[in-house]
Parts: structure tokens; C-alpha cells; sequence
């Protein structure tokens, strides 16, 4: 008589958890590799768009020999309400900047008399406003310790520095730039359709002391307040974890 053997149709407990137990392993590998990826490719990334952001500015101030106007403020308005669509590290990094007479007239000669205001809850995306500065308007500057971090200083200044983002109203846009760049976000909290997402141009606007005869630009820093060196720094941790 001959007998026939079942098909087996299912693993044994042993092999599922054989099973399951690679598939573990294998997480433990795969996961930090892709999250480091995702690290190393918003530093490249950062890196690479603050040096062409860098290269635009400096090519329209060449071409136009004044630097673009109707760059963005980060206010909501001329008398300091801050776009409430900052990252917490920008807003940790900057500080109210009162104009006065004297320190709007280096601005005026380096071609920047307006800026574009946003209004409350504007994202990325959304269009500002052209409005002509004053001489008490309220702008972001760098704090003491953002300076030093971002390598401008070794001992900070107040009030030496204004930052001014690089919007879709700026006069770069269809000059040395075909649009406004966007920052490219690490994590889902910083989508550029929930927070402000330009790149931002740092300019000086005194020696420390006084006035200069012309608003000079001195650094391109990404909207969570990371400039060349700290995007470099930031890569290259992330590669020796590897």
C-alpha cells in the first residue's frame, strides 16, 4: 500500500520566530542607516543651496551694484510682530532690531529701502507684501550668542546685524534666481507649508559702534538658523556615526 505524504502548509513556531528574530536584526541595522541618511542628505543639501543662495546675491549686487530689495522681513508688520511661522531655533537665535536714521541710510545706499511683510499665519508659500522701510522699523538681528555660533564674531555686538529672508517677491526672483529656493526640511515639523522655510541673508549694518557708509552682506543662514560651518559640522558628525 503506498502511503502519501502531506504538503506542509505552514512554518513551525520555530521558524517564525527564526524568522521574525532576522527581521529584528535587520531593522536595527536598516533604521539608523536611513534616519542618518536623511541627516546626511538635509546637511548636503543645506550646505550646497546656502553657497548657490550666496553666489545669487553677490551676482545681482555685481550685475545691479546694489543688493536685491523687497527682501523679506520676518515681522508681521513695521512695528515688531514676529511671523509667527519661525522654527524655535530661529526665534532662539534672534533678537529685535530698532532702525534708526542712521543705521536705515546704510541700507538705503546698498539698494534695500522695502521690505515684504507677511501677515499672521503666512507660510512659505504665500506672497508678501512690498513696504517701504522707516526709520523706526523693527527687523531681526542675530543675538550676541547666534554671532559667536555662527562665527561672525568672537565677542557678539547688539544691533550689528539684520536678517532679511529671500522671498518670491525679492528682486532676485527672474534675475539671478528663476524662484525663491526652499529650504529642504529635515523632519515633517519644518514643512515649508507650516513654517517659514526661505533661506536668509545676514547683513551688517555697523561696525559695532557706528553706522557703515554700506549695508554689507556677511552670511546666508538656513531658516533653522544653521549657516556653512555649522551645515558642514553638522554632515560630517553624522558620517563618523556611520
Amino acid at each position: 500500500m503506498i502511503t502519501k505524504t502531506k504538503n506542509r502548509a505552514a512554518f513551525t513556531l520555530v521558524e517564525l520566530i527564526v524568522v521574525l528574530m532576522i527581521l529584528v536584526g535587520l531593522a536595527a541595522i536598516l533604521i539608523p542607516a536611513v534616519t542618518d541618511m536623511v541627516g546626511r542628505t538635509n546637511a548636503s543639501s543645506s550646505v550646497a543651496n546656502i553657497s548657490e543662495v550666496a553666489n545669487s546675491v553677490q551676482r545681482y549686487e555685481t550685475q545691479f551694484l546694489s543688493y536685491p530689495n523687497n527682501l523679506d522681513s520676518l515681522m508681521t508688520d513695521l512695528a515688531g510682530a514676529d511671523l509667527d511661522t519661525l522654527t524655535a531655533a530661529l526665534t532662539a537665535a534672534t533678537v529685535d532690531v530698532t532702525l534708526t536714521a542712521p543705521t536705515r541710510a546704510p541700507l538705503t545706499t546698498a539698494g534695500i529701502t522695502s521690505v515684504g511683510i507677511h501677515t499672521a499665519g503666512d507660510n512659505t508659500f504665500q506672497p508678501a507684501t512690498a513696504t517701504a522701510l522707516t526709520d523706526t522699523t523693527v527687523l531681526k538681528g542675530l543675538t550676541p550668542a547666534a554671532q559667536v555660533a555662527l562665527g561672525l564674531e568672537t565677542t557678539g555686538v547688539a544691533d550689528k546685524y539684520i536678517l532679511l529672508g529671500l522671498g518670491t517677491i525679492s528682486d532676485m526672483t527672474g534675475k539671478t534666481n528663476i524662484d525663491a529656493p526652499v529650504y529642504f526640511p529635515e523632519t515633517g515639523t519644518l514643512n515649508p507649508d507650516s513654517v517659514y522655510g526661505r533661506f536668509i541673508a545676514v547683513f551688517q549694518i555697523t561696525d559695532g559702534t557706528d553706522p557703515l557708509v554700506r549695508a554689507k552682506l556677511t552670511l546666508i543662514i538656513t531658516p533653522t538658523a544653521e549657516g556653512l560651518n555649522s551645515g558642514l559640522s553638522k554632515y560630517f558628525v553624522i558620517s563618523s556615526n556611520l
